[in-house]
């Protein structure tokens, strides 16, 4: 959402405001993903259909976009025991079959997202210094109710949100560990993921212009794991055939993610 934000601003296009939402959805499919997301974006403002093709270009290519649905990342992987031992674990051997093993399940739900106008940053010749701030709502059934959450992220000076990619990779690391606990033996504490993304040389800047070009940015990753055990007791082919079954590796290595993709004129 707030490189949609830059990239009207750069392109001189007049949004007055947008939001965005998601359907999430479960796909049941063997070693899938397991689910899927519908998207739509609504932006508010005199928008021509040339304007607003360009913006949906963008929001195709934004950094988070690309990440999730063209497998923009570079994964670098490395597994770590708690006996000591490290060893690179990226390449898995050709063949190997996702460890089995029950996840849970992915419910549906949904997430609204509002920009919030008033977090956009002016310097005084009136030109952007950064697009602001978005309130993320989250909803979802559980066993017994519907539940829900509220996170803000974006780009203040401040520094009191976390932008969307530490959001994004939050959320990537949580579903590597969780998956893990699940199909790797006596994990525990001794169970941590770690992960070291390289920064975009040209800034917020850059990741406009590629988004507004539809440009793919491959990113550099390292993400080390480490586990309990030893080489011996958690062999590295376990462990890479457990994360042939993480969700979001899975996404963020080869994207598929969405399902819909959908960009309107309020």
């Amino acid at each position: 959402m707030v490189t949609l934000v830059g990239v009207a601003y750069r392109g001189n296009i007049a949004l007055d405001d947008i939001k965005v939402d998601f359907e999430v959805e479960p796909i049941g499919l063997p070693n899938a993903i397991g689910f899927g997301v519908k998207e739509t974006v609504t932006l508010f403002g005199q928008i021509s259909e040339q304007e607003r093709v360009r913006l949906e270009r963008a929001s195709s290519f934004c950094p988070v976009g690309q990440a999730l649905t063209k497998g923009s990342m570079q994964v670098e992987d490395e597994i770590q025991w708690a006996s000591g031992e490290l060893l690179p674990a990226s390449q898995a051997p050709d063949g190997l079959k996702p460890l089995a093993g029950s996840l849970p399940s992915i419910p549906p739900g949904t997430v609204h997202v509002q920009y919030l106008l008033d977090t956009k940053e002016i310097d005084e010749s009136g030109g952007m210094v950064l697009e602001g701030e978005a309130k993320v709502t989250v909803r979802c059934d559980n066993l017994t109710r519907s539940s829900g959450w509220i996170v803000l992220g974006g780009h203040s000076t401040l520094g009191w949100v976390p932008g969307p990619f530490p959001l994004a990779h939050g959320g990537w690391a949580a579903s590597t560990a969780a998956t893990l606990s699940q199909l790797l033996p006596q994990t525990g504490e001794e169970l941590k993921v770690e992960l070291a993304i390289a920064r975009s040389s040209g800034g917020p800047a850059e990741s406009q212009a590629n988004a507004a070009a539809g440009v793919v940015a491959h990113r550099q990753v390292s993400r080390r794991i480490t586990v309990p055990g030893t080489p011996q007791s958690t062999p590295i082919e376990m462990v890479q055939a457990a994360l042939l079954r993480d969700p979001m590796s899975i996404t963020y290595q080869h994207g598929g993610i969405l399902l819909e993709h959908n960009v309107v004129v309020g």
